[in-house]
């Protein structure tokens, strides 16, 4: 687990939309996920207007300061919160109801993220919709963090790529259900001696993808332990690839290693005795191996197709 109390997973690309993200909580539990959720999205991200709100009796002292504007397409709203410094989080009351709320941040916002029951976040929403190609993101998580829903603009306004990144960042599931990105199910875990660089990272993912017949459009996130969270190559590969990068920690690797038991240099280094392999199946949520995994210039890979919610998956037999 981070100092921040949220599972040591993260990711370094995703959600690229320019604009401010809001993120609004409406229980003591849910403040307390999204002050440790702002401070995470705004590190992984490099971007810093990235604001909580709660309902009042929640929030600090730090009132919400919202301008209103109209124009054209309806209202604006020009947020700020007073001591917001880049490392700080109050959690500023939003005024008047949820919905008017979401209202005012609607045309101005690039994603809104509800630490709420999905059902409360449709009815806010719902008043404000215009169009997929116009609307903000919008993601709804639990304040457990265990799931993150990508409930509207979920392609053409990346709310598939703030989910997966929100679920990355609280270590739950992003739930995903447009047709394309529900196809990409393959998980890349890498391994990767340190200094190694990003094309020959991507040159081993290569192999291993054409070695499985498959291509870099099926990839849906690379993994990796937390020892190589910062680790340029891993870095770049994933961003290359346009996908998330998910960092599974060392206690969680470690669950798996009497299975995976080859003592070797990897476990003189990591103390883990494999990473690639149980990096990718700890990713998905049901994830199988879809071959040896591969080996090259100091990089290994192994490929796991996550298999949850596929026609062809028999949840009696349990395989494919």
């Amino acid at each position: 687990m981070s100092e921040d109390g949220l599972a040591t997973r993260v990711s370094t690309t995703g959600f690229r939309r320019e604009g401010p993200v809001a993120v609004i909580a409406v229980s003591e539990e849910g403040v307390t996920l999204g002050r440790a959720l702002v401070r995470r999205l705004r590190h992984v991200t490099g971007r810093q207007h990235v604001t909580l709100y709660a309902a009042p009796p929640y929030a600090d002292d730090a009132p919400a300061a919202v301008a209103h504007a109209a124009d054209a397409g309806g209202p604006r709203a020009d947020v700020s919160v007073e001591g917001d410094a880049p490392d700080s989080c109050p959690a500023a009351a939003y005024p008047g109801s949820l919905l008017d709320f979401v209202g005012t941040l609607w045309k101005g916002h690039a994603g809104i993220v509800g630490i709420m029951a999905s059902g409360i976040m449709v009815r806010a929403v719902a008043p404000w919709l215009e169009s997929k190609l116009s609307d903000p993101a919008v993601v709804a998580v639990d304040d457990a963090g265990r799931y993150a829903v990508s409930l509207l603009s979920g392609h053409e306004g990346e709310a598939n790529r703030l989910a997966e990144l929100v679920a990355s960042v609280t270590g739950g599931a992003p739930v995903v259900t447009t047709g394309t990105e529900a196809r990409r199910r393959l998980i890349v875990g890498v391994g990767a001696r340190r200094g190694v660089s990003g094309e020959t990272v991507l040159s081993a993912i290569d192999e291993a993808l054409t070695a499985a017949g498959c291509g870099r459009d099926d990839v849906r996130a690379v993994a990796t332990i937390d020892l190589k969270a910062e680790e340029a190559g891993v870095l770049a590969a994933a961003d290359a690839l346009g996908v998330p990068l998910t960092v599974v920690s060392r206690e969680s690797i470690k669950a798996l290693q009497e299975a995976l038991r080859e003592p070797n240099f990897v476990e003189e280094t990591t103390g883990v005795a494999a990473v690639c392999i149980p990096a990718a199946l700890l990713t998905g949520s049901r994830a199988r191996l879809m071959g040896p995994r591969t080996a090259r210039d100091g990089v290994t890979v192994a490929l796991a197709q996550d298999v949850c919610g596929s026609s062809d998956w028999d949840p009696v037999a349990g395989d494919i």
